[in-house]
């Protein structure tokens, strides 16, 4: 039996605290072979009945729990409690399931925090939660949550909303750009620190020009190199519990200039200027991180404003090819059954064309998608849970002074065929569309220092 260790960090200092005064601590121990781990979670000044996981898929994983000593029967993985008191505690053991993008010759594995946390019900409003790990000798674990030294300290979306969590064996990396902090885990040797450092950073500071700020304070990025000629970076997807979490597949062979030119970084990152939404309209939020990726690359530099609206026609001409015949909104509700992703990626991204084009037009330049997205972006919820488009469209709206964006939302999630795009290239556009891809250095400028 390999010895554990209490994994070490950078001291950042905890979150500033609740006012329930109800505490939750919890002591994770992995297990040797990465397949499991046991934890003692405690909760502190909140009367709760039970421990349940963050959802029903992780129930499965439970192999067993205890309360003093003695075991506990668990329905669907709801651990109860005998009787309610104000200090609870509980010791249960999860087997995890096999790790996705695990790499073959890799000690580490990316793990959701669903499959090993299980939050107080009901939930103590305003929690203060605690983690300590104890990991394999030699092992380290990585986060998207505030941290000092071996402790980490989990927001309430937490314990709602899964991310992403790399344990074992990696190489890891912290600097600043744009005014956030940047967190790597990186399995497998490429592309080496100084290429994602210069990748990345570009590609933050890319996002940040929606706003001349990045929408975060932090932004945690999960790196994993593999086989996949031909395509720079064969994936990407943005989780958010706790804090934003980015996992990206980069091809092992892809150079730092194509890895700064490429779109899935700065597609993910887009994302984080808008709330999460429910499956039903995930055409709005996908479509309008869509736009972005090309307009921001142009207006950055990464790639020639010719080829970002070929780009975008092209996008548009699988979307009329995709779909089942559906509204847009029960095609995004069953994407992942149908496959109808070009349907709804790129009518959205008509939908987010549309509004820029025309919030310039009648603001004669003034008001931008980019300013409304950036104003906007403050009123959003610290919750991670999704919430409808009406939310982000009606926040547009507000932001941008004007009167259609939420009207027109509602008419695009209701059209079974794919929007009329041929306006976009005629001559009372032409100008407007040279100003959406104009060079903007400023915005745009990457300064990345090294943290300690």
């Amino acid at each position: 039996m390999c010895c554990l260790v209490a994994c070490a960090h950078a001291s950042e200092g905890p979150p500033a605290s609740g006012q329930s005064g109800a505490i939750a601590h919890y002591a994770v121990t992995i297990f040797d072979n990465f397949d499991g781990a046991r934890v003692r979670a405690c909760v502190e000044g909140a009367n709760i009945r039970a421990w349940v996981p963050i959802d029903n898929s992780a129930a499965h994983g439970l192999s067993g729990a205890w309360a003093e000593g003695t075991a506990v029967e668990a329905t669907n993985g709801r651990i109860p409690l005998r009787e309610s008191s104000h200090t609870s505690c509980v010791d249960y053991e999860t087997r995890f399931g096999s790790s996705r993008f695990r790499l073959d010759d890799s000690s580490a594995v990316i793990l959701s925090q669903a499959q090993w946390l299980w939050r107080p019900d009901p939930f103590p409003q305003g929690l203060n939660a605690s983690v300590r790990f104890a990991v394999p000798l030699g092992g380290q674990v990585s986060l998207p949550w505030p941290r000092s030294d071996a402790t980490y300290f989990p927001a309430k979306s937490a314990f709602f909303t899964e991310t992403y969590g790399v344990f074992g064996d990696f190489a890891r990396q912290t600097f600043s750009v744009a005014g956030a902090t940047v967190d790597v885990a990186r399995l497998g040797p490429r592309p080496p620190d100084d290429d994602v450092r210069r990748w990345l950073g570009r590609a933050v500071q890319t996002a940040a020009s929606v706003g001349d700020r990045f929408p975060r304070d932090r932004v945690h990025f999960v790196i994993v190199p593999v086989d996949s000629p031909g395509e720079e970076v064969l994936f990407g997807m943005v989780r958010r519990g706790g804090g934003p979490s980015i996992l990206l597949l980069p091809s092992s062979d892809a150079t730092v200039g194509q890895l700064e030119a490429d779109w899935v970084a700065i597609h993910e990152l887009s994302h984080l200027w808008m709330p999460r939404l429910v499956p039903e309209d995930r055409w709005l939020s996908e479509g309008i991180a869509t736009y972005l990726q090309e307009v921001l690359r142009a207006r950055c530099g990464l790639q020639d404003p010719t080829r970002a609206w070929t780009r975008i026609h092209e996008g548009f001409e699988r979307g009329r090819r995709s779909g089942t015949g559906r509204d847009l909104s029960s095609e995004s509700r069953n994407m992942n059954r149908t496959g109808a992703y070009h349907r709804v990626y790129w009518a959205g991204t008509a939908f987010a064309m549309e509004v820029d084009l025309r919030l310039r037009q009648e603001s004669n330049g003034e008001v931008t998608l980019l300013t409304a997205l950036s104003r906007a972006e403050q009123r959003w919820s610290a919750d991670a849970r999704p919430v409808s488009a009406a939310v982000l469209l009606h926040a547009m709206d507000d932001a941008a002074g004007s009167r259609f964006i939420e009207e027109l939302g509602g008419k695009y999630a209701a059209k079974s065929d794919f929007p009329d795009t041929a306006h976009i290239d005629s001559r009372e556009y032409r100008r407007i569309r040279a100003q959406i891809t104009a060079p903007a250095e400023k915005a745009c400028g990457v300064s990345a220092e090294s943290s300690p």
